[in-house]
């Protein structure tokens, strides 16, 4: 490439790298609204994201069918890399799947940062828009309330008592995790209850209070 073909070339690089720039910050706001949530992805993962897939979205659009390949693929690959990027966010603790959300919103960032790059501007800032609206709906307390799970985790000592107490009280037939450690008082046990209503903080320290031998409960869910 001579001199003049580059000069040529500066206007369209100058177009691409700020469609760049805008994946990246409509990345950023995506991630503004789930690092306010403290999920495993922030502001910078999103914006890095957004920012990295329209680089790579252009990078295709400047190949010439022909000339260096098919530059689709590069396009195809951003898939597969942020599938990659999003199965690290999701783990499993106690019962819960944790991070399966803020993965998938890593993907759509990834989406949207495409569109960017393309060139549609309107596709990319409406979808931003609709993300973090949907986003901010399924996070308001009447929302959240309804889809919330009902699982405790409960620690008590072993006790054929206790164990039909739990059973009475919280409605239910079957432990999803039983754990027994030894201690010098007795046998402790954790497990997982879904019970068939929720219940207030209050009712849980009734409970407490009235069956010493219960250590604990904790409400397990994913936030």
């Amino acid at each position: 490439m001579d001199f003049s073909e580059f000069i040529k070339l500066i206007p369209d690089q100058l177009m691409w790298l700020l469609n760049s720039l805008l994946g990246g910050i409509l990345g950023l706001l995506i991630g503004i609204e789930r690092s306010k949530r403290l999920k495993e992805a922030g502001m910078g993962t999103h914006f890095i994201v957004g920012f990295a897939s329209a680089l790579l979205t252009c990078i295709s659009l400047s190949f010439k069918t022909g000339e260096y390949g098919d530059g689709a693929r590069i396009a195809a690959q951003i898939i597969s890399g942020i599938g990659f990027l999003g199965a690290g966010m999701i783990f499993f603790r106690r019962e819960t799947l944790h991070g399966l959300t803020t993965a998938a919103g890593v993907w759509a960032t990834s989406a949207i940062g495409m569109c960017a790059g393309r060139g549609m501007y309107i596709l990319a800032v409406g979808a931003t828009v609709i993300v973090i609206l949907i986003q901010s709906i399924l996070h308001t307390k009447a929302i959240r309330q309804v889809n919330r799970q009902r699982m405790l985790l409960v620690k008590f000592v072993e006790s054929d008592e206790i164990v039909k107490v739990l059973h009475n009280y919280f409605g239910i037939t079957q432990f999803y995790r039983y754990k027994v450690t030894r201690h010098e008082d007795g046998l402790h046990v954790e497990v997982v209850v879904r019970p068939i209503k929720n219940y207030h903080a209050e009712e849980l320290t009734k409970l407490l209070d009235n069956h010493p031998n219960i250590k604990s409960i904790e409400r397990l869910e994913d936030l």
